[in-house]
């Protein structure tokens, strides 16, 4: 029982600095009610579950998937229960694609103020087992780096126009953790979107754009349902990490992580041989 309560307690984030500081001193909260969000991956999962919260919490959403009926049904879901969203299906690893979402929105919706970069994928296997698959990771960078980082291109020249936005990416806990056995497609593809993140965030500082860099520990979706090593995991609900997503835009952090990625960042400066070892052990 104490360990399964310290597991779960080791997927909540660390207080930052900035959260310690908020209980004493007046912080600046980002509204979303009536804030114009651009939401990728929103057809399932943490996208899903995000669109509600975010639509509950007064945004008007842009809704982004490849699957148009998937997408189209969260739409409607989320309109009776009273939100405001539009649907855009889109293929984000086709550059022409991704050109014509962000005109489509431009002409037809407007600014948008946040982007959610939420869509990805996901594989789950040694390099050994790809020495014959490279596309694994052309496929996994398509959609993890490639689109994220290009919809993120079409979108900041209006946000540094008009002193306003918030580009929020969607990573992992390897990333500050450093280490993810059987995943370094996807981890290198995280690792990648993340040190694009925070390489913008410092170049456009004080000019009234953030950029913060969710890295999630595990979550129970269907995508992990086949991976039974996974079943005894803690791991956070489509909608506690919706949570995440709507208080790191309403707070906009530089990077938010579960307290067992920054215990691991913290090792491994030390010891890198002990942090393998340990996420090797752990299985996660």
């Amino acid at each position: 029982m104490i360990a399964q309560i310290l597991a779960r307690a080791a997927l909540n984030p660390l207080p930052s600095v900035r959260g310690l500081a908020a209980r004493v001193l007046p912080t600046r909260e980002h509204p979303i009610a009536g804030r114009t969000v651009l939401l990728t991956g929103a057809s399932s999962g943490v996208g899903e579950a995000a669109a509600h919260l975010l639509a509950d919490r007064g945004a008007r959403l842009v809704l982004v998937a490849r699957g148009a009926e998937g997408l189209e049904a969260v739409r409607d879901e989320v309109r009776r229960s009273g939100g405001t969203a539009e649907a855009l299906p889109c293929d984000l690893t086709d550059p022409d694609a991704v050109a014509e979402l962000a005109r489509t929105v431009a002409a037809d919706i407007g600014p948008v103020d946040v982007l959610v970069n939420n869509a990805g994928r996901s594989i789950r296997r040694t390099v050994e087992d790809t020495t014959d698959r490279f596309h694994d990771y052309e496929r996994t960078m398509a959609l993890n780096y490639f689109g994220p980082v290009r919809l993120t291109l079409a979108l900041l020249p209006s946000m540094l126009e008009r002193g306003s936005g918030h580009v929020v990416n969607v990573a992992t806990w390897g990333v500050p953790g450093r280490v993810m056995p059987k995943f370094a497609a996807y981890h290198a593809s995280k690792s990648a979107i993340s040190s694009f993140g925070r390489d913008l965030g410092a170049e456009v500082a004080g000019r009234g754009v953030s950029v913060s860099t969710v890295h999630f520990p595990l979550i129970r979706t269907p995508m992990i349902a086949p991976t039974k090593d996974y079943d005894a995991m803690p791991a956070l609900t489509p909608q506690q990490a919706a949570s995440w997503l709507a208080d790191a835009i309403a707070t906009r952090p530089v990077e938010v992580m579960p307290a067992y990625a920054e215990l691991l960042r913290v090792l491994d400066t030390f010891s890198p041989s002990l942090t393998d070892t340990l996420v090797r052990r752990a299985g996660i």
